[in-house]
């Protein structure tokens, strides 16, 4: 009711700010600032491209050697001095006269020195390798020393060895030792392992040419071949190695075989290479001693292949090798080609890897591999995508924990790398070069690494960088919309580079400032960002709750803060314009608390700043939201007193003074709002009185009228009636053409209804709907108009109000409009109602002309518009109006006919004595007699096409007529009903035949009277079974008045039957004469015979209708009727004491009821 006068008061605020805002910053030009950082870049090894035109790696060198593959069981082994001092002391004392068993002893002390020397050249090996290996420096210093140890222990072992050998081989005397041989291979094996390659030579020479059958020939050949190969010979070591080849069962021959296959590597023989290194993967399978060979050719296989064989199918070349060994195969020509150069078939071998192996431990490493190897043969795009798949793949399996400890700082090291080092590279040039698309590849490294790395040691720094870049970024894009986006980026990284701290001091100055620069770019630069007013229309009646500041302000509230906190200086211009900036963001989400200190400290400390005024006048604004309405005249006062403030402010000072003169209306509409809440009703007329008093003071006021209406709304919500219709009253003569009047008068109608004065609210209501039609709410005002002129009995203006109505707003509510005039049916049918049908025939008779012809009239003009369930109900209600209107007399229950029968008495029996004078008819007086009484055949005619069309439309919906169905269902039932009716009154009329004589004694006259009465019989059946199956039908329609009925007729149909035969009349030629009493015995008899079962059956239907009316609970006239004829057919068993029951509580359906207020909705 007052809210239009406050949205004029917070828009003349909000307005004033708007228009001097919009001047003094939307118009500034774009904050820039100098951004010469330098970005320290520094590439590592693992980021540095792999150079393709870099020398290849030499492929002339197995990684197995003989003395791996040989590995002579038992020469290995640590032996205590006593063994070998024992033996020293055999060999002293052993005459040389027993050369073989001396030459036994020999042998024996050079292999206890041999496997003494080999075992700790073995261990030599392994204490080397921990030392590599261990991370303290206390156990790597112990395995250093323990390796040195171990190789002098070896060196001394050699050189017993050899003195022992030499000494052994040597000798003339044990020339023919039969194990000369043997020892001969263990001289030069043992020479061989410590690397005395000549030495050893010249032992095996020894061998082939004194012992060319031995053994161990093969092995012999085999360091010949060794010698040649690492010589680079490769044909006298080809020729060497094919000799050891005629050995087959030698431990020599598989390795002889690898040596070939190297050796055509070495001499590009690619294709010959990969048959030998296939020849032995498979010679050697499953073959544990030959465990090392077969992996070394399964390896060196994998280097021939990546000469010649095609990446895409190198999985299934290798699995024809050894398909559990094929996986790790294709991990070394991944390998293979990176050290080869060969970049595009790493990448597809590498991609294939993660493919097949997403979980494998090396999944990291691989994709490190095709980020790498794309620096050198993609485009940038492709590179970075690599890499920030790369970094986002490190930071999954770091989160998961999957990697085992050695793989996880690989990983995280290539990562960090790639994306790290490579952001700044790209930075760089991008500072030089200026080119976006840089600067974008830049953008996304520096992105992932943040994300990923927020425990590397380069954070800091690294996020100061992506912040400049972002800036640099924001400032060359040309796009409005994409800049704003960027400007506001670049604030946020600003803003995280101040807040972690972890830079220099000077640099969290520049970045606070930055911070700062980049949302006012953010909020300049994109044309969407409008300050609008909030319409605060929908909620004025709340003070506005405290809204979430969303994301984006709270950082642009906290580089405000940052700026506020790092300028000290009171008089710096921006300082009051970043305090502005946060106040007023506070009041767009109604953090009135925050906001209001800062607008106050800018009119105390900074009022000649260019924000004073704009916080003056959101000052006022945020107490009028707050209804704070005693500190905004305060505020306002404190300004209006102020001239020197308000010198040039011409928009203030007239918002100030339009405060002052609003203020009293203010405090009205806070008593109204505190009468609400109270629900006082003297607080409501306090109210009504406070706006009367601001009426009073000037009744040529622009709102003057809205003052009056709201002293009426008040007086009415006090329950203040009269007075409130004294104030509606009082609008609508001074101001007759104030829309306020309009909404007087609606409120008079209201209020004269509250006080019974029904005639004078429809008066009101007529009046307001006929002024003001085009009023939305001019519809419900007539239609309360019309509810209280038939509530009063008015008939002839709630017909006069309703055709207005139906004129006035039926072309936009046709539903509506068909209602309304449906519902003068009740209005006609009320006036026939009231007529005496006897003594009033003529006038009842006219009264129902005009219900059918209103009904006839509603059929044409609305139809199936109107609604299926209403059409139906008007083809019934004309059927019932025409078939109750062609009867002359009065109709008994429901039919035309007339009747004489005699009460049936409990306990009474007529039993006349033979002799005595003769009955006229068979059954008792009780018995039914009628007379049918003709109807009017053209209404009957009219009354069964009503009916029929009812029938019709009903079942068209298939019941679902909408609206009112059950009503529908009542009126479809009714006019099956009734036309039902029209076979049973035909049934009615049947008469008994008359002059019927059944006495044996007179056989010809029986045979003519049992012809006429099966006649008479068969046409009684006939008809009565067609009204029997319609009325049975009216019963499936499950309307439970309908059905009550047609069950109460079809008893009707069985009794009248049998009434027919109980009540024919006896031929008086029959009950005369000397033989009266056998004669009337037979025709009684006779008739009695068909009669009885007759009588049964409607005994059984009235049951049945009286069971129906209790499963149903539904107790009619009908029902009452079932009951009577019980009484009347059986008196003794069905006593027809109406005490026994109450009057009946149903008739039929409610179906016509008038809606509230036309009420039709």
């Amino acid at each position: 009711m007052h809210h239009q006068r406050s949205l004029r008061v917070r828009a003349a605020i909000v307005s004033a700010v708007l228009a001097c805002a919009a001047t003094a910053w939307a118009q500034k030009p774009k904050y820039s600032r100098s951004s010469d950082v330098k970005i320290n870049v520094k590439i590592s090894d693992r980021v540095k491209p792999i150079d393709p035109n870099a020398e290849k790696p030499a492929a002339k060198q197995p990684s197995v050697s003989a003395d791996q593959i040989l590995n002579i069981e038992g020469l290995v082994g640590e032996i205590r001095e006593e063994q070998a001092a024992l033996l020293f002391d055999l060999i002293k004392n052993t005459p040389d006269s027993e050369a073989e068993e001396k030459a036994d002893l020999y042998f024996r002390l050079g292999e206890l020195f041999a496997k003494q020397q080999r075992f700790y050249r073995l261990k030599a090996a392994e204490y080397a390798i921990a030392a590599d290996t261990e991370t303290k420096s206390s156990a790597k210093a112990s395995a250093k020393a323990k390796s040195e140890d171990s190789a002098k222990k070896s060196k001394k072992a050699l050189v017993d060895a050899v003195k022992i050998y030499k000494a052994l081989t040597d000798n003339e005397a044990f020339r023919n030792y039969p194990q000369m041989d043997k020892a001969l291979f263990y001289y030069g094996f043992t020479l061989q392992g410590g690397t005395y390659m000549k030495e050893a030579r010249s032992v095996y020479d020894k061998l082939l040419k004194n012992y060319p059958n031995s053994k161990y020939v093969p092995e012999a050949h085999l360091a010949f071949a060794d010698y040649h190969f690492e010589n680079n010979q490769l044909a006298d070591a080809e020729d060497r190695y094919r000799k050891v080849l005629k050995y087959p069962k030698s431990n020599a021959y598989w390795y002889a075989m690898y040596k070939l296959g190297w050796i055509d590597l070495n001499l590009s023989r690619y294709k010959d290479a990969l048959e030998a290194f296939l020849k032995v993967a498979e010679g050697t399978k499953n073959d544990k001693k030959q465990d090392i060979l077969n992996k070394a050719a399964k390896k060196d296989f994998v280097r021939a292949y990546a000469e010649i064989g095609k990446a895409e199918l190198a999985y299934q070349a290798f699995q024809r090798v050894d398909r559990k060994y094929a996986f790790t195969m294709l991990t070394m020509l991944g390998d293979r080609y990176l050290e080869q150069g060969k970049s595009e078939k790493a990448i597809y071998i590498f991609q294939e890897l993660i493919k097949t192996a997403p979980k494998d431990k090396n999944v990291c490493l691989w994709q490190y591999n095709i980020a790498h190897s794309m620096l050198t043969v993609s485009g940038d795009d492709d590179k970075v995508k690599e890499i920030e798949k790369l970094t986002r793949m490190w930071g999954v399996l770091r989160d998961r924990k999957v990697l085992p400890k050695a793989e996880a700082e690989e990983c995280h090291d290539n990562a960090a790398a790639m994306s790290g080092e490579l952001a700044r590279a790209y930075h760089s040039e991008s500072v030089r070069t200026k080119n976006p698309t840089t600067l974008a590849y830049a953008d996304k490294l520096y992105h992932v690494y943040l994300e990923v790395f927020q425990d590397a040691a380069d954070y800091a720094e690294t996020q100061y960088y992506y912040a400049e870049l972002l800036w640099t970024r924001a400032e060359n894009e040309k796009n409005p919309r994409l800049q704003t986006e960027l400007f506001e980026n670049s604030a946020i990284a600003f803003t995280d580079v101040v807040k972690l701290g972890k830079v220099s001091p000077e640099l969290i100055k520049t970045a606070a400032y930055a911070a700062v620069l980049s949302w006012k770019n953010a909020l300049n630069v994109d044309p969407r960002v409008k300050d609008t007013p909030v319409d605060d229309d929908k909620e004025y009646d709340k003070v506005p709750a405290k809204l979430p500041i969303p994301e984006r302000e709270q950082k642009m509230l906290a580089a405000f803060d940052i700026y506020i906190n790092y300028v000290k200086d009171p008089k710096d211009d921006e300082l009051v314009g970043m305090k502005f900036l946060k106040a007023n963001i506070y009041r767009r989400y109604n953090d009135f608390d925050s906001a209001l200190p800062i607008f106050e400290e800018i009119l105390e400390k900074h009022r000649d700043h260019e924000t004073a005024e704009y916080a003056a006048n959101l000052l006022l604004d945020s107490y009028n939201r707050l209804k704070r309405y005693d500190d905004m005249l305060a505020v306002a006062t404190k300004l209006d007193n102020d001239k020197k403030f308000l010198e040039g402010k011409d928009k203030l000072r007239e918002t100030i003074s339009g405060l002052r003169i609003t203020y009293e209306r203010k405090v009205a509409e806070s008593c109204e709002e505190k009468a609400k809440q109270s629900g006082d009703l003297s607080g409501f007329v306090e109210c009504a009185e406070a706006y009367i008093k601001i009426f009073n003071r000037d009744t040529n006021a622009k709102d003057a009228d809205v003052l009056l209406y709201n002293a009426g709304v008040m007086f009415e919500q006090g329950k203040s009636i009269g007075a409130a219709i004294s104030m509606f009253s009082k609008l609508a003569k001074l101001y007759p053409d104030s829309k306020q009047t309009a909404r007087a008068l609606a409120k008079l109608g209201n209020n004269f209804g509250a006080v019974a004065y029904y005639d004078k609210a429809a008066d009101a209501y007529e009046e307001y709907a006929s002024k003001y039609a085009g009023e939305k709410d001019a519809f419900d005002a007539m239609s309360s108009a019309v509810f209280y002129r038939k509530g009063i009995g008015d008939d002839g203006k709630a017909i006069e109000d309703t055709k207005f109505f139906i004129k006035t707003f039926g072309s936009k509510n046709p539903d509506k409009a068909a209602d309304a005039f449906f519902s003068l049916t009740t209005v006609y049918e009320k006036d026939r109602d009231s007529k005496n049908r006897t003594r009033e025939r003529r006038k009842y008779e006219d009264a129902n002309a005009q219900v059918i012809k209103h009904l006839r009239q509603y059929i044409s003009q609305y139809g199936k518009k109107g609604g299926a369930d209403r059409l139906i109900t008007a083809h019934s209600k004309i059927g019932l109006a025409l078939w109750e209107q062609s009867c002359p007399g009065t109709t008994v229950d429901g039919s035309c006919v007339r009747v004489t029968r005699e009460r049936a008495v409990a306990g009474k029996r007529d039993k006349r004595r033979k002799g005595s004078s003769q009955p006229t008819q068979c059954g008792p007086e009780s018995k039914i007699k009628l007379v049918t009484v003709n109807r009017d055949e053209r209404m009957v005619k009219d009354a069964m096409s009503a009916f029929s069309k009812a029938v019709a439309e009903y079942e068209r919906a298939n019941g679902k007529t909408g609206g009112n169905e059950g009503g529908a269902r009542y009126f479809y039932a009714q006019a099956k009903f009734y036309q039902a009716e029209k076979d049973y009154e035909e049934y009615l009329a049947l008469r008994f035949p008359r002059g019927l004589d059944f006495d044996p004694k007179n056989p010809g006259i029986v045979k003519r009277s049992r012809k006429r009465f099966d006649e008479w019989y068969e046409a009684k059946s006939k008809t009565g079974g067609s009204a029997r199956s319609k009325y049975e039908a009216t019963i499936g329609t499950k309307d439970a008045a309908s059905a009550i009925a047609a069950a109460a007729r079809i008893g009707q149909i069985q009794q009248n039957f049998s009434d027919a035969l109980f009540t024919a009349e006896i031929p008086e030629s029959v009950r005369t004469g000397q033989f009266a009493d056998e004669k009337v015995e037979a025709f009684c008899d006779a008739l009695t015979e068909k009669a009885e079962p007759l009588a049964a059956k409607s005994l059984e239907a009235y049951g049945a209708c009286l069971s129906k009316s209790t499963e149903l609970g539904w107790f009619s006239d009908w029902s009452r009727l079932c009951e009577r004829e019980l009484g009347q057919i059986e008196p003794d068993k069905y006593p027809t004491a109406a005490e026994l029951r109450d009057t009946p509580d149903e008739i039929a359906p409610i179906t016509d009821i008038e809606r509230p207020a036309f009420k039709l909705e």
